[in-house]
């Protein structure tokens, strides 16, 4: 991890959180863009963050303005006297009329929907929702109208999972369809290096490496 503390200076350090471990209540719902609250364990991985960016200068915190990602944010702005910007566009995957419903519900009342989503994952859209790529176009809009002038910064950004692994993916220039391979924990981050003609990963979920 030494050289992910050390500062950027030709280019911008994104961190990017996945935001904590959900209370039992929302583990086994399809959350997509709505709110969740965190488990125990859950708040006790904000502290974690907090430890692994206490000595990590950072410019600006973002969120999705999800509660289960704009707590966490909040507290890592915080501990910095900053403020956490939420913004519409870091939401989750919108789900539609699946959004909120427990899992197994949907599975026994739509099956083949969600076989169709899960086997076209990235493209297919959940009745009324959106798709996952549609979920990181809004990702990226961010991305764009933020570059400007964040070269020698470090960013902190709280994402829920599967747009936070998306997002990675395109900034990487990856297929959407890749992205799993760059799914994180809840909790966990992903920490990546943009330059001004590429990505790369400075770190990916470094806590599984150092607890192996």
């Amino acid at each position: 991890m030494r050289r992910v503390t050390a500062e950027p200076n030709d280019f911008c350090r994104l961190w990017l959180f996945r935001h904590p471990e959900l209370d039992a209540a929302h583990a086994e719902r399809a959350v997509g863009a709505g709110p969740a609250d965190l488990s125990r364990r859950g708040r006790a991985q904000v502290l974690r963050w907090l430890e692994l960016l206490q000595p990590v200068a950072i410019a600006s915190v973002f969120s999705s303005p999800q509660p289960q990602c704009l707590g966490p944010a909040r507290a890592l702005a915080e501990a910095r006297g900053q403020d956490a910007v939420a913004d519409e566009r870091l939401r989750d995957q919108a789900m539609g009329r699946w959004q909120g419903r427990a899992w197994t519900d949907v599975m026994r009342d739509e099956d083949g929907a969600v076989r169709a989503f899960f086997t076209e994952f990235g493209d297919a859209m959940a009745p009324g929702g959106e798709s996952l790529g549609q979920a990181v176009e809004r990702l990226l809009s961010w991305w764009t109208s933020t570059m400007p002038g964040v070269a020698g910064k470090a960013l902190a950004v709280v994402l829920p999972g599967s747009v936070l692994s998306g997002f990675a993916a395109a900034m990487l220039g990856m297929r959407l369809s890749r992205c799993l391979s760059l799914n994180l924990p809840h909790g966990g981050v992903g920490v990546l290096d943009v330059f001004q003609n590429g990505v790369r990963i400075a770190a990916w979920n470094p806590d599984a490496v150092l607890q192996g």
